[in-house]
């Protein structure tokens, strides 16, 4: 089961989708409809414990939330760049 999540966040519009089928968050940060950063980052399922006991919905959620946080990290530090 993916995961997709979007909300706005000191001023730019954010999207943070996770592929259960190859592990991977692609977040997208764009501003005023002009993409600024777009990048992929592969999950790393050994990063939580006990992972094979969580349902799909609950991987989802987790993956998607570590996305969203490193995207906060990298807005607030000032490091989007440019659109990969």
């Amino acid at each position: 089961m993916s995961d997709n999540r979007e909300f706005e966040y000191e001023g730019f519009h954010v999207s943070v989708i996770y592929n259960p089928s190859t592990n991977s968050v692609t977040r997208i940060v764009s501003e005023s409809g002009t993409v600024l950063h777009q990048d992929e980052l592969q999950f790393d399922k050994s990063l939580v414990g006990n992972f094979e006991l969580m349902s799909a919905e609950e991987q989802a959620k987790i993956a998607t939330a570590w996305g969203a946080a490193g995207i906060k990290s990298r807005i607030e530090d000032g490091r989007l760049g440019v659109k990969n």
